[in-house]
């Protein structure tokens, strides 16, 4: 297995310093001291992210902290990584490599083989680190931990390209994973986007019925198990604003499967109650698997 020594780490860009981003440097640093890792963000957040440790030095200006990268780490929000790869490939040097954080990966993939050089090679990926949190107040050196982080290669990846990825993930202690990024979106959008859709649907659909019928008891009588369906609902929108507009005829697909199978619910649950035990004995010996 390669080592850092075996490749270019001189000098690696994060644009982005957030949680995502902040918490990939703050590992980084830890793990590898040595590393040269540049932030680029608003001044406010670069100040944040030197003083937690997470980068070494930064910059709100594009050229000036990607210039001579070896590595540059888009973690910002989808739309704004579409808007960021044209605007960056004036600095970038000759093999150079990029790679992303973002939620869904095909339309970042279409956009990179479409205005990025040959000479510069694109690994997409997708850290799968769910959290609450957001901001650079956050970052977590151990939020990656023994979590998948997909990789989603295409024909601008080269096999360097994706063992600098690969190296970089084992070092934050994360799980590698690669899919194409098709399959990735219509994977997430199964796995990660139908239950955000289902936890905000779920609390609205309780709200509403409170609401219609002017009894807050709903709400008072919330248990765990309905805290634990709802958790994700306190994601910001802006965390699933891209997500939605990029990911939107996978995750329309995916409601359509599940609304499908909560018809067969449905029909045991009004036919053959009974039956409905040979669900929940395979959904539970499902769920022990994960």
């Amino acid at each position: 297995m390669e080592e850092e020594s075996d490749f270019s780490f001189n000098k690696i860009t994060i644009i982005g310093v957030g949680l995502i981003g902040g918490s990939l440097g703050l590992a980084l640093k830890e793990k590898k001291p040595n590393f040269k890792i540049v932030g680029i963000d608003k001044q406010e957040i670069i100040e944040k992210a030197i003083a937690r440790g997470a980068i070494d030095k930064g910059t709100v200006d594009l050229e000036e902290g990607i210039e001579k990268a070896d590595i540059i780490i888009i973690a910002t929000p989808v739309k704004t990584i579409l808007n960021l790869l044209p605007q960056i490939n004036p600095f970038l040097k000759k093999g150079c490599l990029v790679t992303d954080t973002g939620s869904t990966k095909q339309q970042i993939v279409q956009k990179a083989n479409k205005v990025l050089p040959k000479d510069i090679f694109l690994v997409g990926g997708r850290p799968m680190a769910e959290t609450k949190k957001c901001g650079i107040e956050s970052v977590d050196p151990y939020l990656f931990h023994n979590k998948n982080y997909i990789l989603t290669p295409t024909h601008k990846s080269n096999l360097v390209a994706l063992k600098k990825v690969s190296l970089l993930i084992k070092i934050i202690g994360a799980k590698k994973l690669i899919l194409d990024p098709l399959e990735h979106d219509r994977i997430v959008s199964a796995v990660s986007h139908l239950p955000q859709v289902m936890a905000v649907s779920l609390i609205n659909a309780i709200a509403e019925l409170a609401l219609r019928g002017n009894n807050n008891n709903y709400f008072k009588a919330i248990g765990k198990g309905f805290k634990d369906m709802t958790r994700i609902a306190s994601s910001p929108y802006k965390m699933w604003e891209d997500i939605c507009e990029t990911n939107q005829e996978n995750i329309l697909e995916m409601i359509k499967e599940f609304r499908n199978y909560l018809e067969v619910i449905e029909d045991k649950l009004k036919n053959d109650p009974s039956s409905l035990k040979e669900e929940f004995q395979k959904a539970s010996k499902l769920r022990e698997t994960i």
